[in-house]
């Protein structure tokens, strides 16, 4: 059952695709571990896949983010490497990637002022 999300938060926009390695039971296992109250899959009234992209997401943003690096490649390895229980990310040549990155970045920032009343 492979999927596709697309993601707009106030701090990221990102597009993961996932491949049919990853299955409900490994979603409901990792928001299960980094989640355990529930409150992720609360907020995606009950998609566990929306939750698990989600939780995903804010990983491999808070990767980009903290060792600010800026290719999708890096980030993945960087992922890789420190969440271990997670699906791999694929890089470059992997066969058996879970997520694939088809893109993340910063949530456009703006703002809104009030203009004075002219004269």
């Amino acid at each position: 059952m492979a999927f596709s999300i697309k993601l707009n938060t106030e701090r990221y926009t990102a597009h993961l695709a996932f491949s049919s390695l990853v299955t409900n039971a490994i979603m409901l296992n990792s928001l299960a571990k980094k989640d355990p109250t529930g409150e992720l899959i609360d907020k995606c009234d009950g998609n566990i896949k929306a939750a698990f992209a989600t939780l995903t997401a804010d990983k491999l943003f808070s990767i980009h983010q903290i060792h600010e690096v800026n290719s999708h490649v890096h980030t993945a390895r960087r992922f890789n490497t420190i969440y271990r229980d997670f699906p791999l990310v694929f890089t470059d040549g992997m066969k058996d990637w879970g997520i694939k990155i088809i893109g993340i970045g910063q949530a456009p920032h703006f703002e809104i002022e009030a203009l004075e009343e002219s004269a």
